[in-house]
């Protein structure tokens, strides 16, 4: 069997590790990743040591039926959170054990791009390739990831200019000594705020969202799971309320992580938009978290002064030769000597694979225009009249729409091994 997976980053990885340990038969699996390293991506591809993980490590395993799998190979406690590099590097060691463990199996990195995808009378996959010559697989995994960062209109009058950083985990700048600006208040301004007041004791920081929040805090221990009563399942706002009330409201939302998947197609597509629309900025301050000590950090250097956090918006930017000169919407002015886009990023439906597979008639897109359609709770893509692809997967963000609940390693890693179990048999 040959099995072709589009993208090398977590997702893509946890799918082949998962295909490596349950084969019984030889399997040739090849992984397109255009970047150097495979189990990397945009998450785990920092290579700064203060740019921890956002989930502690008994939740990090690629193995389901070993919770402390990471943890054990990382040679920290479950609770504890490791650099983001130091998952990168566990999740590519245990790929490669994986294959060590099963002679019949074997990957292939393919440093290129995957351009289509089509399917022929025998029901075998031909992919098209940037660079590489065209190839047959019996099945394909799509594990794109997320698509480009989120673009700020009132940037645009300066666009290209090297002191715009409009995507920070896939463009590297220097560190400098000035003041950075940050777009943005969540998990991603954390990290970049903390590495540079820590690169020079002169350094500041400003941070600027709408709401000005920033990410709720982990506790050291995590509280046990709570029953969800039917009542909160009917909207998001009793949703909301349930957590709101609860004693543990970090132990209540965990608890609804577990089904949210079901509960958001429960919703439609009202309650669904509702939710986007009045619900998402509470939900991603609580249920995307920081580590206890990224926290305390972050709060001390606010009370130092060296972190500023402003509820407004960015009206106009202006470049000179001194720095970047920023109008907000409250008539406050400042400036900065670098800006960070720290909004995150949109789904991958406008790539130029996935328009293939919606014009070759092998994919359709969602509701919210977000991500694919699948025949849920499986993963096979379907078509536009709703009809499953056989052999045609996708995983993670690309099932935003449909799923909401599908951007982190405890969703991720079950979707993967439920992908690989589904190609075996």
């Amino acid at each position: 069997m040959k099995v072709m997976i589009v993208g090398g980053g977590a997702s893509g990885t946890l799918v082949a590790i998962n295909l490596a340990r349950q084969s019984t038969e030889k399997i040739s699996i090849v992984i397109a990743e255009p970047l150097e390293l495979i189990g990397r991506g945009i998450a785990y591809g920092a290579v700064d040591p203060n740019h921890l993980l956002n989930v502690p490590a008994g939740k990090m395993s690629a193995i389901v039926e070993t919770p402390d799998h990471f943890a054990l190979w990382a040679g920290i406690k479950v609770h504890e959170f490791a650099p983001r590099k130091v998952y990168g590097e566990y999740l590519a060691e245990t790929l490669a054990a994986s294959l060590l463990s099963n002679s019949s199996s074997s990957v292939t990195h393919l440093k290129d791009f995957v351009t289509s995808v089509t399917l022929n009378d025998s029901g075998v996959f031909n992919v098209k390739f940037k660079r590489s010559q065209e190839n047959s697989f019996d099945a394909v995994i799509l594990a794109t990831g997320y698509g480009r960062s989120v673009s700020i209109p009132s940037l645009s009058s300066i666009e290209g200019d090297l002191r715009i950083v409009s995507d920070p985990w896939r463009e590297s700048y220097e560190r400098f000594v000035g003041t950075l600006v940050c777009l943005g208040t969540g998990l991603t301004f954390l990290d970049h705020a903390l590495a540079h007041i820590k690169s020079d004791d002169r350094n500041r920081v400003v941070g600027i969202s709408r709401t000005g929040l920033l990410p709720q805090a982990h506790l050291d221990k995590a509280g046990p799971m709570v029953d969800l009563p039917n009542s909160a399942r009917s909207s998001p706002a009793s949703l909301k309320e349930f957590i709101q009330s609860s004693d543990d409201w970090r132990s209540a939302l965990d608890s609804v992580r577990k089904e949210l998947p079901l509960i958001w197609r429960s919703w439609g597509f009202e309650n669904q938009k509702d939710f986007w629309t009045n619900h998402l900025r509470w939900w991603n301050v609580h249920r995307h978290r920081s580590s206890s000590l990224v926290n305390k950090e972050l709060q001390s250097a606010i009370r130092d002064g060296r972190i500023t956090i402003l509820q407004d918006k960015v009206e106009s930017v202006n470049s000179g030769e001194s720095g970047i000169e920023l109008k907000l919407a409250s008539g406050k002015r400042l400036s900065g000597h670098l800006i960070v886009n720290c909004l995150g990023y949109l789904g991958n439906s406008g790539s130029v694979l996935v328009q293939s597979l919606i014009l070759n008639n092998l994919a359709a897109i969602d509701e919210h225009e977000i991500g694919l359609k699948t025949n849920f709770p499986q993963h096979e893509l379907v078509n536009i009249q709703g009809v499953p692809i056989k052999g045609l997967y996708a995983l993670g963000p690309l099932l935003l729409g449909e799923r909401f609940e599908t951007t982190a390693i405890p969703e991720i890693r079950v979707q993967a091994k439920e992908i690989a179990t589904a190609i075996l048999n």
